[in-house]
């Protein structure tokens, strides 16, 4: 009996780490751009496809990510080689060791190789290199989890909005995090079927946080009660039980509190707004000099002024008021 059960367990292992390799492999395209950016800090490079390369010699091996990458340390190109890690074993040194090595043969370019690793803390068994007297191996650790959560939240990605999971939490609360994460997804794909793919991903992935339940209770209370955020952010800032002036202070309040370098939970509590609408208020913020400069035109219509950058009336409004005092 002992032994059957600890068959299950590992069985359970294996099927949730599919899950989370599934969900990568599924964002990888749309993720490419935030990870270069904000997890390898690679800079400016220039990217280019390669074929669907599957390794085989006695052992098949396929890569999460390869592509050719031309940058100012490899005008010529190299490897450009990205692997996602749920697990902190020694075994992983030698499975990049043993992808190099045939990359490097039947490519015949240098390569530069990055593990992105899932789990919360930094690896204690991978090392980022193997080191005999005649073989040697070096390739770059990212622990995801030292990066702040900020740096993806408030990505138009939904695919990048979902890393704020396995982000650093800058010691918020999980259910604040949790909650801006689900408010940023409604806010970019509205009531659809692609918001609800995104959910559940994130409901999957919360597993590597251990977050599961949190996140459940989240989900169940935010898509039923998101609708009157919706209307806050999207219609004339008259959402159900607030007057239209009160929305106003708390914009002019949540500009004030963003200009002092206030985080986000905490403009939303003083504001007494979800951390959703802080988000999507400060994002269209960015646009205030168009806004300002459809302002001063003759006949200027606050309506389309909205309805040409995409942003909320009741910003415009904002805006307007200011400049005019």
């Amino acid at each position: 009996m002992p032994k059957k059960r600890n068959t299950e367990t590992t069985s359970n292992k294996g099927k949730e780490g599919n899950k989370y390799d599934k969900i990568f492999k599924e964002n990888l395209e749309s993720l490419i751009p935030a990870l270069i950016r904000s997890v390898l800090k690679l800079g400016k490079i220039r990217l280019k496809n390669l074929p669907q390369v599957k390794l085989q010699t006695t052992i098949e091996r396929e890569p999460d990510f390869l592509k050719i990458m031309y940058s100012d340390e490899y005008p010529d190109g190299c490897i450009l080689q990205i692997e996602f890690e749920g697990k902190d074993e020694k075994e992983t040194d030698y499975r990049m060791l043993e992808y190099g090595a045939i990359l490097v043969r039947k490519l015949k370019l240098p390569i530069d190789q990055h593990l992105i690793f899932l789990p919360e803390k930094k690896p204690q068994q991978v090392s980022g290199s193997v080191k005999y007297k005649n073989i040697f191996c070096r390739y770059r650790v990212h622990c995801i989890g030292e990066i702040s959560y900020q740096q993806f939240i408030t990505a138009e990605a939904p695919e990048e909005v979902l890393l704020s999971m396995l982000a650093s939490h800058d010691n918020e609360p999980p259910e604040t995090v949790i909650r801006l994460i689900i408010e940023r997804l409604i806010q970019l794909k509205g009531s659809s079927l692609a918001t609800q793919k995104f959910i559940k991903q994130l409901e999957i992935l919360s597993g590597l946080r251990k977050l599961q339940i949190q996140t459940a209770k989240a989900i169940d209370n935010m898509v039923l009660e998101y609708d009157i955020t919706k209307d806050v952010r999207f219609q004339q800032g008259q959402a159900i039980g607030i007057e239209k002036g009160k929305i106003k202070q708390a914009i002019s309040s949540i500009l004030v509190m963003a200009a002092k370098k206030f985080e986000i939970p905490m403009i939303a509590e003083v504001s007494e707004m979800t951390p959703g609408f802080v988000s999507a208020i400060l994002k269209d913020y960015q646009k205030k000099d168009e806004i300002i400069q459809l302002l001063k035109r003759k006949q200027a219509n606050v309506e389309k002024i909205a309805a040409k950058l995409k942003v909320p009336p009741i910003l415009v409004e904002v805006i307007y008021e200011d400049i005019s005092n």
